[in-house]
């Protein structure tokens, strides 16, 4: 009985092993390109995007479309620029190791992705200071 205990886990870890080895070969989403959605946003304080009117939380009724160019990109990491309005920002990422997740950094704020197909993309943005605070959410698609 013992044995086939054995046997049984070694069977288990071998395909669970194999599993990973296929999941690891998924080719990664090819990200270079030029993206643009719109969003609204909630925030505290001014930012270079938005300015306050007032204290206190701001629901402002403005979407503002957002651009990112996605240029560079090595594996599972990529780099480029985004811009809104007349503002331009240095952005670097790097998809999870699921492949359709994926984390990027503009200069002042943070952004969780998840890729729905290869031509869109859901993401949230946020950052934290204590003078300032935002958070949107939106979905962008690739240009052609």
């Amino acid at each position: 009985m013992r044995m086939m205990l054995k046997l049984l886990a070694s069977a288990v870890i071998c395909a669970g092993l194999t599993g990973t080895a296929v999941a690891q070969e998924k080719e990664i989403p090819n990200l270079v390109g030029v993206w643009k959605g719109k969003t609204l946003a909630v925030h505290i304080g001014a930012n270079p995007y938005r300015v306050a009117d007032g204290n206190g939380v701001q629901f402002p009724t403005n979407e503002i479309e957002f651009t990112y160019d996605i240029t560079e990109q090595h594996d599972k990491r990529f780099a480029g620029k985004s811009s809104g309005g007349k503002f331009s920002e240095t952005i670097i990422g790097m998809l999870a190791p699921d492949g359709h997740t994926a984390v990027m950094l503009d200069d002042d704020g943070q952004y969780a992705m998840t890729l729905v197909d290869p031509n869109t993309i859901d993401m949230c943005y946020h950052h934290l200071y204590p003078t300032t605070k935002v958070v949107a959410c939106w979905q962008i698609k690739r240009t052609p």
